[in-house]
């Protein structure tokens, strides 16, 4: 038979309530568990920032400047002492080392989107969102005269000057046009094949200027005194992908390309033979540098800043990877070619290429 036990559960004793002492004790203990978790998190957040800035160190990381809007154009000097670097509606200069400001902005008064200083530094040219293209006192920080204009050319992406100072070169809707950079006088105007053209550079002794068609997939060489064509168009990139960027190396027998299509490449302006770059992970490059010595070649998409070995045809560095909202809007590198500054949004970041480049 089943024993009913219900009646003697029913006198048992309620269990004692806990006292204050021990509800104290309880909140005490919570307390101090909850603080350990916070310092754990703490600790552990630390330790992988620290972490992340010694991986940054060891890719060649020194530094950045930081701003309250974001960064859009970046140059060195010729002699690598000075950072120009385009915020806002103006142009700051900033030491690259203690990234103090020196001196006075230059007021443009509009985005900046390119610019160029002339090889004896005296010059700053910008082209900003107002269609204007400006030449600057950089000892004044104030504009030399009106700005240029110019028959045929209707609004610049991309400006170049030559390295003896003397011409100053215009890329955009309706071609490339040409001043006399210390005259100011209008030179003449390099019709686009397909109506534009959305870069420009010259070579290093001035002979021939490169444009990069805005839809065409090609670029053209110039003779830069008779603006007539040099030899046929560099054909290499898809037929509707602008060409982004241009530059040479210091023998003037290398040129890179970077482009719409995802694709660098690098010319070999003797035999017109050409190598591609590629991984960009679709996206447009719209930045490339080439080393001095045509060995080293760097782009730079939205996403990324990679750096490759010209001759072994290799991806050898990488020193930006997306992370947030932190696009890359464009990139320098030192005249002693050690150091790359990087735009990123409202950072400018240094790195050091040797260190980088493994």
């Amino acid at each position: 038979m089943l024993r009913d036990d219900s009646a003697e559960r029913a006198a048992e004793p309620p269990p004692p309530a806990p006292s204050a002492d021990n509800r104290a004790s309880f909140m005490i203990a919570a307390i101090a568990v909850l603080a350990m978790l916070a310092v754990t998190g703490v600790v552990l957040a630390v330790r992988s920032v620290g972490d992340a800035d010694d991986s940054r160190a060891a890719r060649g990381y020194q530094g950045e400047i930081d701003a309250t809007e974001s960064f859009r154009a970046v140059a060195f000097d010729p002699d690598g002492t000075w950072l120009f670097a385009a915020t806002g509606s103006s142009v700051e200069v900033r030491h690259p080392v203690t990234h103090r400001r020196d001196g006075a902005v230059f007021a443009v008064g509009a985005p900046v989107s390119a610019m160029a200083i002339s090889p004896d530094g005296r010059r700053l040219v910008t082209v900003s969102d107002d269609n204007a293209i400006r030449v600057w006192d950089v000892a004044t920080r104030q504009p030399v005269g009106e700005p240029l204009v110019a028959d045929g050319l209707r609004r610049a992406f991309s400006i170049a000057i030559s390295s003896d100072g003397t011409l100053l070169a215009a890329a955009g809707d309706g071609g490339t046009a040409l001043w006399n950079l210390a005259g100011r006088e209008f030179v003449g105007l390099l019709a686009g094949i397909n109506g534009s053209h959305s870069s420009v550079a010259f070579s290093p002794d001035g002979s021939r200027i490169a444009t990069g068609d805005t839809g065409g997939g090609t670029v053209t060489l110039w003779n830069t005194k008779t603006r007539q064509p040099d030899g046929e168009a560099l054909v290499a990139h898809d037929p509707g992908a602008p060409i982004n960027a241009l530059a040479f190396d210091h023998s003037g027998t290398l040129l890179a390309d970077g482009s719409g299509d995802f694709i660098a490449n690098v010319w070999n302006l003797v035999t017109r033979e050409h190598t591609q770059f590629t991984g960009n992970e679709l996206q447009p490059i719209h930045s490339v540098i080439l080393s001095d010595d045509g060995r080293t070649l760097i782009t730079a998409s939205l996403n990324a800043v990679r750096i490759y070995d010209v001759p072994g045809v290799a991806q050898v560095g990488q020193v930006f990877v997306k992370d947030g909202s932190d696009d890359c809007w464009d990139v320098a590198l030192s005249p002693n070619g050690d150091t790359l500054a990087v735009i990123r949004d409202h950072r400018i970041q240094f790195w050091s290429l040797a260190a980088a480049r493994k």
